[in-house]
């Protein structure tokens, strides 16, 4: 693999994570406006979006995006392009700064240079001699894996919805788990781009047009990325983006390089210097997010008691004792006898 091959890659990883994320804040504002939806009234949650111009923009945005993931993947290997990708949330968390005037905290800056200085170490880590974009990989492997994946997020996801309110007790864990459950079915999406990806760095970008429509990778991608949309349209109308994504672009894309990078076959550099950059960059990046997601957990979550509303009890019963004597009548004033009984009980 050539020097600029590797460069192309990483520039169009880059272009990638841009647009995607850009989608994300469009697709946040046009929730915005729009009545309650969920993924279990689809009919509903198809036309409700598919009415908001800003969220169709949006969408398109993101498939752009994963348009170019797949350019991208085909030039690069999955340990350098899903970083880059990732590492597009600082693009989200500063159009939430500029268009919605969140504020940014310390955190929040220095999750921003981390993730700056991750990208540094890949981009100093890259290895022509190793890094090459894998192309092996059956569609068994692929089913095998997305199987488990697919019920395991489910679980999260239907754990998360059942968690209607933050005061209850786990509340605070809602955006995080709906971020689990749609990470892990986008991951499972990711597989199915790598794949495609595969028969693009095989034919070509315009030869492989017929291949990748024969492919039951292409379906497979439909399917998960359709399902996924789904859920995390929910999970993005109910909670914070700036909790959900992070959190399910952190877990989506973990899943990609630790199970696409078995099952296609690629390598790791074979330099040891470079393979620490490497996994410093990787580590960093995924840090920085997490550290995100958890600072707007802590800013959007509300300081209060477990119980819902604070309960009404009737008032004591001295507290109406007006015209009674308490005590055995030690007083005209019931006030002031049960106060001298409280101070002095033995006379």
């Amino acid at each position: 693999m050539s020097h600029t091959h590797l460069a192309a890659g990483v520039l169009v990883s880059v272009v990638s994570a841009l647009l995607y994320n850009v989608g994300f804040v469009l697709e946040k504002h046009g929730l915005q406006d729009m009545p309650s939806v969920h993924a279990r009234r689809l009919v509903h949650l198809v036309t409700t979006l598919a009415s908001s111009p800003v969220w169709v923009i949006g969408f398109c945005s993101m498939l752009g995006g994963l348009g170019l993931q797949v350019i991208a993947l085909s030039l690069a290997p999955i340990s350098v392009v899903q970083p880059i990708f990732v590492s597009g949330i600082v693009v989200l968390l500063v159009l939430s700064h500029i268009t919605l005037k969140e504020r940014l905290g310390r955190r929040e800056w220095f999750a921003i240079a981390l993730v700056g200085l991750a990208l540094l170490s890949i981009s100093l880590s890259l290895d022509l001699s190793s890094d090459q974009a894998g192309v092996t990989g059956g569609f068994g492997s692929l089913i095998a894996a997305a199987l488990p994946t697919v019920a395991v997020a489910c679980v999260f996801f239907l754990g998360a919805d059942r968690l209607h309110d933050r005061a209850l007790r786990g509340g605070h864990a809602r955006a995080p788990l709906y971020g689990l459950g749609t990470g892990l079915i986008y991951g499972v999406s990711g597989l199915a781009i790598k794949a495609v990806s595969a028969i693009v760095e095989k034919h070509g970008v315009w030869l492989s047009i017929p291949h990748v429509l024969a492919s039951p990778y292409l379906y497979a991608f439909a399917c998960s990325s359709a399902f996924g949309l789904l859920l995390f349209q929910t999970a993005l109308q109910r909670c914070s983006a700036s909790v959900v994504v992070p959190v399910s672009n952190v877990v989506s894309s973990t899943y990609v390089v630790a199970v696409g990078t078995v099952i296609f076959g690629e390598h790791l550099p074979a330099s040891n210097w470079k393979l620490a950059l490497r996994i410093i960059g990787f580590v960093g990046v995924f840090v920085s997010v997490l550290l995100l997601a958890n600072a707007k957990t802590a800013a959007t979550e509300p300081e209060m008691p477990l119980i819902e509303e604070p309960v009404s009890l009737p008032a004591p019963a001295h507290d109406n004792l007006e015209g009674v004597e308490v005590g055995g009548g030690l007083g005209d004033e019931p006030s002031e006898s049960f106060d001298t009984e409280a101070r002095d009980p033995i006379t």
